[in-house]
C-alpha cells in the first residue's frame, strides 16, 4: 500500500502498517489538533427525569422550551409544567360545537313553524295550479311557439257577459298589437286608432 498516512501526534507520515501511534512509537502524546473529537455529531440529551434517550436533532417542547427524546416530545408525555395552555383552544371548539348545535336546532324550529304555518306553501301551490289552469284554456294565435308565448288573465269591461278572460300573446310584441289583439279575441270594439280630437 503506497498511500502516505499523516500522523497528527508527530506530522510523520508513514504506511498502512505503521500509520498508528502505537504502531510506530509516536513521541508526541497530545494529540496537535484537539479540535477533532472522536464523536462529530452533536447529541441533544432528553430533559425528562431519569431518561438517557439523546437525538441527533434538536427536539423541542413549544411549551417549555426544553429538550426531549422522541419518546417524551409530547406535553403529556414529559409532564410540561405548563400542560394547562392548550385548554383555550379546547374552549374555543367547546364553543364551536355549541354554535353549530345551536344552529341545528334553530333550524329544527324554523322547520316546525314552517309546518306550522302551511298557508305560504299552500299560496305557492295554488299559484302553480293556477297558472296552469290559466295555460289550459288560454285562447291566442295557436301557431305562436311555446317558448314565445305570455299569458295573462285579462279583464274586460264592466259592459261585458265574462269577467275575465284567459289570453295568451307573443313576447314579442308591442304593447298596441297586443291590445288589439285581446279586443279582437274579447269581440271588442276598438277605436283606439282614430283620433279623438276634431
Amino acid at each position: 500500500d503506497f498511500l502516505p498516512f499523516v500522523c497528527d501526534g508527530c506530522s510523520g507520515v508513514f504506511c498502512l502498517q505503521h500509520r498508528s501511534r502505537d504502531a510506530h512509537g509516536c513521541s508526541e502524546v497530545n494529540m496537535r489538533n484537539s479540535s477533532v473529537k472522536p464523536d462529530q455529531h452533536k447529541s441533544y440529551p432528553c430533559s425528562y427525569k431519569d431518561c438517557n434517550g439523546k437525538e441527533l436533532l434538536p427536539v423541542l417542547c413549544p411549551y417549555c422550551e426544553k429538550h426531549f427524546c422522541l419518546r417524551h416530545r409530547h406535553q403529556s408525555d414529559h409532564e410540561c409544567e405548563k400542560l394547562d395552555t392548550p385548554k383555550p383552544r379546547m374552549a374555543a371548539t367547546q364553543q364551536l360545537v355549541k354554535h353549530i348545535i345551536g344552529k341545528y336546532n334553530s333550524k329544527k324550529n324554523e322547520e316546525a313553524k314552517s309546518k306550522k304555518r302551511k298557508g305560504a306553501k299552500n299560496s305557492e301551490t295554488a299559484a302553480k295550479v293556477a297558472l296552469m289552469k290559466l295555460k289550459m284554456h288560454a285562447c291566442g294565435d295557436k301557431s305562436l311557439p311555446q317558448t314565445e308565448r305570455i299569458y295573462f288573465q285579462v279583464f274586460l269591461p264592466k259592459g261585458n257577459k265574462e269577467k275575465s278572460k284567459p289570453m295568451f300573446f307573443c313576447s314579442k310584441w308591442t304593447v298596441g298589437k297586443v291590445v288589439d289583439f285581446a279586443a279582437s279575441l274579447a269581440s271588442l270594439k276598438n277605436d283606439n286608432n282614430k283620433s279623438t280630437s276634431q
